[in-house]
């Protein structure tokens, strides 16, 4: 395992035009329509479902992926027994919208060369396998959190994570920035900041994307839209009201204010 230091303050105040964000829809989630224990039994699946969003991001130093949706897990009696793993199904959509993305410029998989995972749900890191020359951005805690019989009972799945395939584990060792309390630069020109927002579990990160003029935070499972964020996190909520940030998050609307 490798931890990559951050190269520098994120001081940047005027961003590369370059840099473009595309929110991708990489399958559908769906929950149970009971609530309570009962949620627990067999069946009884919604029939509304949410989006699994990953963001595609095309920086001047490579392509980075946020997040990596649930690849082809579908039911939930494929994985090990666990409640949390019986309380909603991943469904793959087709066409295959990253695939998609890439050709438009040009790319395939093999020229993706970040992958940061907000968190390690089966959700987020289920696709991981596809995008086989990127190093992997995780936080230091998540990956901690996520190793041995500890990490099972929480309901974390190893055999998702492909063989062979180390992490860049990171932490937060640049200064705080806003309401969060530090980063780390992945890219070193201040435009792909990974920030700590431990919510949906302790390690959980989050990506500020600085593009030309404006910032978009890739949330991943910390609120699914900028309601959501401001009743769970009003803090970050407001910073964003004030700094002019866009939010998109892992299951709000594919046509998020991030798309160019």
């Amino acid at each position: 395992m490798r931890v990559v230091p951050g190269r520098r303050p994120p001081e940047v105040q005027e961003y590369p035009p370059q840099v473009a964000i595309e929110v991708l829809l990489a399958g559908r989630v769906r929950g149970k329509r009971r609530t309570g224990p009962l949620r627990h039994l067999p069946g009884g699946w919604s029939r509304s479902t949410l989006p699994v969003n990953v963001l595609l991001v095309d920086h001047p130093g490579g392509l980075c992926l946020f997040d990596a949706g649930p690849g082809r897990i579908g039911s939930p009696d494929g994985l090990p027994w666990h409640p949390w793993l019986r309380l909603a199904r991943f469904e793959p959509v087709e066409p295959d919208a990253l695939a998609a993305a890439l050709e438009r410029r040009g790319a395939s998989r093999d020229d993706i060369r970040w992958v940061v995972l907000s968190h390690l749900h089966v959700d987020h890191v289920g696709g991981l396998a596809g995008v086989p020359a990127a190093d992997v951005v995780v936080s230091r805690m998540e990956w901690a959190r996520a190793q041995g019989l500890r990490g099972r009972v929480r309901g974390y799945v190893p055999r998702l994570w492909p063989d062979g395939r180390n992490p860049v584990l990171v932490e937060p060792e640049l200064p705080a920035l806003g309401p969060f309390a530090g980063c780390h630069d992945v890219a070193g020109d201040g435009t792909l900041l990974v920030v700590p927002t431990p919510e949906h579990t302790p390690g959980h990160i989050s990506l500020l994307v600085r593009l030309d003029g404006r910032q978009v935070l890739c949330g991943g499972d910390v609120a699914s839209s900028l309601e959501e964020l401001a009743a769970v996190r009003p803090d970050i909520a407001d910073w964003c009201a004030r700094e002019g940030v866009d939010y998109v998050g892992a299951h709000g609307p594919t046509n998020a204010a991030a798309r160019p």
